[in-house]
């Protein structure tokens, strides 16, 4: 193959993903239209949900590069989107992260992931929280190994509890931490407040 070639099928592949990313975040805004305009709550409610999920996917599209994607920068830009969605509520969305590139296989997943566990903590992680604030923590471990962490000053909860706080979106994290071979678990903080913490290979 040529250079020229090598080029070419580069400015295709870029192309390519330009237009998934646009097509994922219109596909959001439809559903964020369509959920504005029911009256009823649960379904506003799941439109939501499902519009958030598809606009983390769009993000994600943009960070491709090859078989791998830069999944530090991808969390950089989501959290512009997560300080967003308190709408009027101050919230600062703290990222602090290696510079890590993970397998294109996986990014997908590891997206919704970050994206169901930023959601629950900026649904219960803030009540009664001294500081709104939510911190992601993204570190390459030894043996091949990642740990994302994503932590709230909030009420915490008590995992002795028969329901604790396993909602529909922390039974869709931990089904999802499956697919990429990781392991999800859930701790109290140091200080507080709850610390979902995943640990997956690169």
């Amino acid at each position: 193959m040529s250079a020229h070639e090598g080029e070419g099928d580069a400015e295709a592949a870029s192309e390519v993903r330009h237009r998934t990313a646009n097509t994922l975040q219109l596909l959001a805004t439809l559903a964020r239209m369509r959920g504005q305009k029911t009256s009823d709550l649960e379904a506003r409610r799941q439109m939501t949900w499902m519009a958030e999920a598809i606009g983390a996917l769009g993000a994600l599209e943009r960070r491709r590069s090859g078989d791998t994607v830069d999944f530090s920068a991808y969390l950089e830009e989501m959290a512009q989107v997560w300080r967003r969605r308190q709408a009027g509520q101050a919230v600062e969305v703290v990222v602090e992260v290696d510079n890590l590139k993970v397998r294109d296989q996986a990014a997908s997943t590891l997206a919704l992931i970050t994206n169901e566990l930023v959601g629950n903590a900026l649904t219960h992680g803030l009540i009664g929280a001294e500081a709104r604030l939510i911190r992601i923590t993204l570190r390459q471990e030894s043996g091949g190994m990642a740990r994302l962490i994503v932590a709230d000053g909030g009420p915490g909860f008590d995992p002795a509890a028969a329901e604790g706080r396993e909602r529909f979106g922390l039974w869709l994290a931990r089904s999802l931490a499956g697919q990429v071979r990781g392991e999800l678990a859930l701790l109290r903080g140091p200080n507080g407040g709850v610390r979902a913490q995943l640990t997956f290979p690169m």
